[in-house]
């Protein structure tokens, strides 16, 4: 385990790194702390060599780097599997996920957390992006030891709470997005994103008070009024930070019915710049009670005396938790593995030749073991393995007759799935109401049309429905070839019905 640790929370408008030596087992002492913000003109490899830059002086060689990522980079899925088996999910996942995600499943890396009862919550990144992240801080800054997401990271100290296994979330309100981790039984069920941040505060300040964004940004960090002033001329603020509290609640009463959530949260932690601005306290006091999440617990973390009047809790709570995580033991998401997966040193000769020989030994009596092992309790666990088999095949792929090499099968279906709704990259700032719009106003009244199911991601939507008949499916295709927000509209399969008299059909569409 690492001593020195480099604790690197990429956002998308700055990055801020935390540096700390581990002191003992439990105590972690911060020596220095950074921020590079990622203006015009500053990419992330710019922002990691300007990062590396002032750490040099306290680190002159390499070092060891854990990465916290934005929730907004990685795709989520939760997943009902029959068994908790590690090696049969790992098998199992790809087949479970390819049908759910945009992108082919071998261009992700994917990670997954239990959820407290059954089933995991599943999180998917492009390769491209973990490669290039890899890239960037090794080249400039040391070796990636992991890679979490930063919400995730953030909240495994409320999850080792034994007092706190109820319902909870932690918010990090960032600049421009609020990212919301929903827990349950010490484990993480959800995790949301809202376009709600402290840049929003700010602007609605500026406008309220008459002032400049640089000067209301002061006042909103140093909370330089009264509740009086607050009160009168703080409106737009105000209202701002009231409608996120409707959004975080309809958020919450909405996942209470789909049962994500058993029971209310009994808390609800704050971190993030965003933090700090204390109407928005006041008004989440107003729904659910309300802490700041503070890591510099007495005795668990020192912070040198250089740094620590300029060091702020709620603004490199990330970087530090990707310290943390480093240290600890605790179960979360980690996109180093696969291709990616960090190799450690063997260390010396006489430290390979322990392992080799521990290695041999354990192989040795694993086949011994093995050699024991009852007949009938081999075919048993065999025709458990085909049941599960069965089951995973039947619910993907009704309509086969026989079953005769399922991994083939569903290959071959999978093939032809992806011809018809091959999705392409890419992604779009349109809304999902705003193409709803469009589409309902572009498809006539009178049109016998009935909308069974629609899927929006990576700008491309796919709408699946019945007709009365086939010109209808057509007539629709030309209509929606109208649109101002798509292209490439085609007509994937189509069916009769089972009751005969319709049309099911499959439309594609790309985003513009």
């Amino acid at each position: 385990m690492p001593e020195m640790v480099l604790g690197l929370d990429i956002g998308s408008e700055s990055i801020k790194g935390v540096l700390a030596r581990r002191r003992g087992r439990a105590d972690v002492r911060v020596i220095a702390a950074e921020t590079v913000n990622l203006t015009e003109g500053v990419d992330l490899e710019a922002a990691v060599k300007k990062m590396a830059a002032l750490l040099k002086p306290v680190v002159p060689s390499g070092m060891e780097c854990v990465v916290c990522i934005p929730p907004s980079d990685v795709m989520y899925r939760q997943v009902q599997l029959p068994f908790r088996d590690e090696s049969k999910i790992k098998k199992a996942l790809p087949f479970e996920l390819e049908p759910q995600l945009p992108v082919p499943v071998d261009e992700v890396v994917v990670s997954y957390v239990h959820l407290p009862e059954n089933g995991l919550l599943v999180a998917a990144i492009g390769k491209e992006r973990i490669r290039s992240i890899i890239g960037v801080v090794e080249t400039h800054l040391g070796n990636v030891l992991l890679i979490d997401i930063a919400t995730a990271a953030l909240a495994l100290p409320l999850l080792g709470d034994k007092q706190g296994a109820g319902t909870g979330i932690l918010l990090d309100i960032g600049a421009s997005s609020t990212f919301a981790v929903f827990y349950e039984q010490n484990a993480i069920v959800q995790i949301r994103s809202f376009v709600f941040g402290g840049n929003t505060i700010t602007s609605a300040l500026a406008q309220d008070l008459s002032c400049e964004n640089i000067e209301a940004e002061r006042i909103k960090i140093n909370s330089i009024f009264g509740e009086k002033s607050w009160e009168k001329h703080s409106t737009r603020a105000k209202a701002f930070c009231r409608q996120f509290c409707i959004s975080l609640k309809s958020t919450v009463e909405f996942m209470l019915l789909n049962k994500t959530l058993h029971s209310a949260p009994g808390r609800i932690t704050l971190t993030g710049g965003g933090s700090l601005f204390k109407p928005l306290r006041d008004e989440l006091k107003k729904v659910f009670p309300v802490e700041i999440v503070d890591y510099r617990q007495p005795g668990g973390l020192e912070i040198d005396r250089k740094i620590r009047a300029a060091y702020q809790s709620p603004i490199m709570n990330t970087a530090l938790a990707a310290v943390k995580r480093a240290f600890g033991k605790a179960k979360s998401f980690n996109f180093r593995q696969g291709e990616f997966e960090y190799r450690h040193g063997f260390g010396t000769l006489r430290k390979q030749f322990k392992r080799w020989a521990i290695a041999a030994a354990a192989l040795i009596l694993l086949a011994g073991a093995q050699q024991f092992l009852d007949y009938r309790l081999q075919t048993a666990r065999v025709s458990a393995f085909k049941a599960q088999i069965n089951a995973i095949f039947k619910k993907h792929y009704p309509e086969a007759q026989t079953i005769i090499d399922p991994v083939a099968q569903l290959r071959s279906k999978l093939e032809e799935d992806k011809k018809t709704y091959g999705l392409a990259e890419g992604g779009s700032g349109t809304t999902v109401l705003a193409l709803l719009k469009d589409i309902s106003g572009l498809i006539a009244p009178g049109m016998d049309i009935v909308i069974n199911h629609l899927y929006y991601e990576k700008a491309v939507m796919i709408i699946k429905g019945e007709a009365a008949k086939m010109d209808d499916v057509t007539a629709v295709k030309n209509q929606l070839e109208k649109s101002k927000h798509f292209k490439n509209v085609s007509i994937g399969s189509t069916s009769l019905a089972r009751e005969g008299s319709r049309v099911n059909f499959d439309l594609r569409m790309e985003l513009k």
